[in-house]
């Protein structure tokens, strides 16, 4: 890690003084974080294949930022701003995305979604499993590239609870 990025992300802290909080963080860049939906990634058991046995398969082939744009339920408003994060072990959550969302109509799979044949068995999975099957486009937003593939937060519990607003205060920053 960059010694920029260390002073970003892990300042040293007092016996007294809180940890940091993402919404710190994304204070500190200008963002803010009450406008902001964070959302922890994982696969689902309905969803294991045998070219998907693991988050990291789904990380390995690309088909993380796919993924997160498949819910059951517009659960993500139009046009809202997402920051993405991979499940780790021990309710940590690595980022790997900030984008913006767009809801599609219902029944409406983005192109990029439906014509992706390595990740097939993802879509139709998800589709065979949802109750209200939502799909959103998403366009990649701005101030936090350095961030993406380094920062690592701990996500409050209960962990799947998996899409919570940016300014939660359980959100905090390990790494």
């Amino acid at each position: 890690m960059s010694a920029a990025l260390d002073t970003i992300v892990a300042p040293s802290k007092t016996a007294a003084g809180p940890e940091r909080t993402l919404a710190d963080l994304l204070a500190a860049r200008g963002l803010e974080a009450a406008n902001i939906v964070a959302i922890r990634n994982t696969l689902h058991a309905d969803d294991i294949s045998n070219d998907f046995r693991t988050l990291a398969d789904v990380i390995d082939a690309n088909a993380l930022p796919m993924l997160d744009r498949m819910q059951d339920g517009p659960r993500i408003a139009h046009e809202a701003l997402v920051l993405s994060f991979a499940a780790l072990d021990d309710g940590h959550a690595r980022l790997t995305g900030f984008r913006r969302f767009l809801m599609r109509r219902e029944g409406i799979v983005p192109t990029d979604i439906v014509y992706d044949y390595d990740a097939a068995h993802l879509l139709h999975a998800f589709i065979a499993r949802a109750h209200a099957p939502v799909f959103y486009d998403a366009f990649d937003e701005d101030g936090l590239s350095d961030l993406i593939g380094q920062l690592v937060v701990q996500w409050p519990q209960p962990v799947e609870q998996n899409i919570i607003a940016a300014d939660d205060p359980g959100l905090l920053i390990v790494g």
